[in-house]
Order: C-alpha cells, then sequence, then structure tokens
C-alpha cells in the first residue's frame, strides 16, 4: 500500500484507509466474513479447488481450517496459490491434525498463541476496538475431550475483550444434534456445556443445513452430528449483531464449512424489530361465540 495518503485518494475513498505503522493501509471492513472448516486433508486438488471456491463466493477475509493433514511449509505454499496474503500454520501430528489461520491484508490479525488444537488470536475493526477470534479443533478421542474444555477454560482467561470462538469441537451441546447411530454420551455433552458455561460461551445458532459432519454411509449406518460452531461471550453480543453462523454445502469433504458476518451495532442496516405486531384473522374464527368480541377489542387497539 506504501506510505502516500494521496495513493488513499487515488484508489477510492480515502475513509475506506487508516494510519498504521507510519503507512496508509486498507482500513478493517464494516461486515467481516469468518470461515472455518475442518477440511479433513488440503493436499489434494478437489479440496483445494472447493476451498478456492469457497473464497471467491463468500469472500472471507479470516478463514481457519483444521485437520489440513499437512506441514506448515506446505500450507504456506497453498496460501500464495489461493492469493491470501497471510497464513499462521501449524504442523500436522503424524498422519492427522494440522491448523492454519488464513487472512487478507484488510483484516488486522494479531495471533497471540497456538497449538495442534487451537490458534488464538486479535483483531482490529474499523474503530481501532479489539475482537477476539480463537479457532478450535477439538480432541476427537473420547478419553482426551477433557483436554478440549481445559483449554477453553485456560483462553477465557486471558482477555476480556469481545470474544468469537469457532471450529470443530468434535462434541455436540444436545442430543438433537446427531442422528442415526449409538446414543451420544450424555457425560461427554453435559462435560461440554459445563465448559461453556464456565468460560461464558454461547453458541450463535445456524442457518442451512442443522448438521455439519456425516459419515457418509448409507441406510442404517448413516450419521450425522452437529459438531462446528461459532461461540461468543456476553461482551461479544453486546458489540456486535446477533447473527447465526451459515453452514456452507461441500461434497468434497464428510464436514461442511460454516460462516459468519460480523458486524458492529449501529453500523449499516438497523436490525431492530418493530415493537407493534400484526393482526391477523382466521375466517374458522367466526365459528365462536367470544370472537366478535376480541376482534372488536384488537381492532379498537390497533385503531389507537
Amino acid at each position: 500500500m506504501g506510505n502516500d495518503v494521496s495513493r488513499g485518494v487515488r484508489d477510492g475513498n480515502p475513509k475506506n484507509y487508516r494510519y498504521s505503522g507510519g503507512g496508509w493501509w486498507p482500513a478493517p471492513p464494516t461486515v467481516m466474513k469468518i470461515l472455518s472448516w475442518n477440511i479433513r486433508g488440503l493436499g489434494n486438488a478437489r479440496t483445494f479447488l472447493a476451498l478456492q471456491k469457497i473464497l471467491q463466493q463468500q469472500r472471507p477475509l479470516i478463514m481457519f481450517v483444521c485437520e489440513t493433514k499437512l506441514m506448515a511449509k506446505q500450507l504456506y505454499e497453498i496460501s500464495r496459490k489461493l492469493k491470501v496474503d497471510n497464513c499462521l500454520a501449524v504442523n500436522r501430528n503424524g498422519k492427522g491434525g494440522g491448523l492454519a489461520m488464513l487472512w487478507y491484508n484488510e483484516a488486522n490479525v494479531h495471533v497471540t498463541s497456538y497449538n495442534n488444537h487451537h490458534i488464538d488470536a486479535r483483531v482490529q475493526r474499523e474503530d481501532d476496538s479489539w475482537m477476539r477470534c480463537t479457532g478450535i479443533y477439538g480432541h476427537p478421542e473420547m478419553a482426551q475431550k477433557k483436554h478440549t474444555w481445559t483449554l477453553l477454560k485456560r483462553l477465557v482467561g486471558l482477555s476480556d475483550i469481545p470474544w468469537l470462538c469457532f471450529g470443530d469441537f468434535n462434541e455436540i451441546l444436545h442430543p438433537n444434534e446427531k442422528i442415526g447411530g449409538n446414543d451420544r454420551n450424555v457425560n461427554m455433552i453435559s462435560e461440554f456445556r459445563e465448559a461453556l458455561c464456565e468460560c461464558n460461551l454461547i453458541d450463535l445458532g445456524c442457518k442451512g443445513y442443522h448438521f455439519t459432519w456425516s459419515n457418509g454411509r448409507f441406510g442404517q449406518n448413516f450419521v450425522e452430528e452437529r459438531l462446528d460452531r461459532f461461540l461468543c461471550n456476553k461482551e461479544w453480543r453486546e458489540k456486535y449483531v446477533d447473527c447465526a453462523a451459515v453452514n456452507l454445502e461441500t461434497w468434497t469433504s464428510d464436514y461442511y464449512p460454516i460462516i459468519i458476518e460480523v458486524q458492529a451495532k449501529g453500523n449499516g442496516l438497523s436490525y431492530t424489530r418493530r415493537s407493534t405486531s400484526r393482526f391477523h384473522y382466521e375466517d374458522a374464527w367466526s365459528n365462536y361465540e367470544a370472537c366478535k368480541d376480541i376482534i372488536d377489542k384488537e381492532w379498537r387497539r390497533h385503531d389507537n
């Protein structure tokens, strides 16, 4: 971008740029999209093309991918091919695992910590405030899941700024987040819920297809679960528009990508609901004696 402020004027609206570190850089957008995906191997061409297509269609600024099954050096090369400006990669563990957080220069991201199961970062917003983004890859082994909840409890104490926590937690929050197969271990669900309660994190919900993982089998052996989600703390809900994640569809992985739009309250469209409700009438109600009185009262109330 360079240090020439006039370049910001030549390239468009100067309000779209901010001065930082001795130079002028693109300002963070008002609406920021964040993508999370357990990609189940990023080394094959089909998965690469699927991710490339999602980036072109959805245009997220920050991406978290887990189970890349690649070494960090390979992930840096893939980010270059995807034309993503920045990448923090964690090596695979044996033949599995591997994480990466990728972002474009429009997002001012500072990675603060990472290991085989998380990447934690601070992200500067358009008003120069900071939010926290943490990508999680939960332990898939039942005996190891407690370490995921311990990780969350350690992370929560590191900052009190608005926090968005997302990824594949490898556990469900409710029994209805699974269909097929054996019933989920109730104790495992309870431990997940207790960890979120202790961390003051809530599920932002989802739109689209309800489940994010399937075993790819058929008939009685078919299983689907909602293992991936976006969570946030109270500070995040107070500052940003309450918006559910969207579960995207893909045919290249047994996991669906999930994406969310982050928009500060007061920016763009107003999400305030009308305080009055619409009066609705069904003709079948006319058969009831009390119906005339109810309708009369409702008409009088709305006229006033």
